[in-house]
């Protein structure tokens, strides 16, 4: 919990000095991402959050059949076929990994005020609630409090958005896992069944009566979580650490996932594939991309300016180069 408030924090301070103009006419604000590109925001309403949803659910149906996404669609449900008999095997040797080094197998929370028990007691369950919807909610708090301070668009609408993706993807999975109804690691172990058995549309009352039996494919966690990467990174691509510091992040829970008997790894393909589809249809539905062009329409690129340098002495002759952009 410790690690989510510090890069809370960092991300609240480098966000808050970020410039950009504004078109008081067209109430636009137009940020800088590179020397050649614009992304330009309008103020978004408090409503959007919710009216986007149903048209998350088409985009993300028409994203997975597109041509060029095919191989993609493709990839998350081969992949998925081919560790399903494998799972098994995979999570005993994480589960005896996450063992020596002395990570508990069960999440443990404590209590604020008795009531919510939000509270990570360990390490291993503090990387599990990176993904379980809080830390979207927090960033989601943290971006709507840079925008109200600054009158920040961009972070307004990422600060929508990620509450938009957070229910959209919590649709789109909790629909699949009453589908496809697959027993969690930790409930086939103890009913003696090796990678887990398969009862397609449970009925309501079985599924909310015995959730773990049914509720593995695909991983909400690591939906939500890579849909939360993917708005903040297309939103803030000039941010570079975004990315690598969230996809570790990443890695880091879904290991810890496995080894704690809450998912198969085969629970993950489809998932990258419903968080990162629904978190970039979300994010790009309210950016303007402009890019920069000179009189003639021609696109401005970057001028690199190279210098070269001579050096002489009486042993040695030089030669250096140096790239200006």
């Amino acid at each position: 919990m410790k690690l989510i408030s510090y890069l809370l924090l960092v991300l609240f301070l480098y966000l808050s000095n970020i410039a950009f103009s504004q078109d008081s006419i067209n109430a636009i604000q137009t940020f800088e991402i590179s020397k050649t590109t614009q992304y330009r925001y309008t103020k978004p309403k408090f409503f959007d959050m919710f009216k986007y949803i149903p048209i998350d659910l088409v985009d993300f149906g028409q994203f997975v059949v597109k041509k060029e996404n095919l191989i993609w669609s493709g990839l998350a449900l081969s992949s998925t076929g081919l560790i399903i008999p494998f799972d098994q095997q995979l999570t005993n040797a994480a589960s005896d990994f996450a063992s020596g080094i002395n990570w508990d197998r069960d999440h443990s929370y404590s209590k604020i005020g008795g009531v919510l028990r939000v509270i990570p007691n360990d390490i291993n369950s503090a990387v599990y609630y990176i993904g379980n919807g809080g830390t979207t909610i927090l960033l989601s708090g943290t971006f709507y409090a840079i925008g109200k301070i600054n009158n920040d668009y961009r972070a307004l609408n990422t600060s929508s958005e990620l509450i938009e993706i957070l229910l959209s993807v919590g649709l789109v999975t909790q629909t699949l896992k009453r589908i496809t109804g697959r027993q969690s690691p930790s409930a086939a172990i103890e009913s003696g069944n090796p990678g887990g058995h398969w009862t397609p549309f449970p009925s309501f009352k079985a599924y909310q009566t015995n959730t773990p039996n049914y509720d593995a494919v695909p991983s909400g966690h690591i939906a939500t979580f890579i849909a939360t990467i993917t708005v903040i990174s297309t939103n803030y691509p000039e941010i570079k650490w975004i990315k690598p510091v969230g996809y570790s992040l990443l890695g880091i829970m879904a290991f810890e996932m496995v080894s704690s008997k809450v998912h198969w790894v085969s629970d993950y393909p489809l998932a990258l594939l419903i968080g990162y589809a629904i978190g970039k249809n979300a994010a790009n539905r309210r950016i303007e991309k402009k890019i920069k062009t000179d009189l003639t329409g021609a696109i401005i690129k970057p001028i690199i300016k190279t210098d070269f340098t001579f050096n002489y002495t009486p042993e040695f002759k030089t030669i250096g180069v140096r790239f200006t952009f």
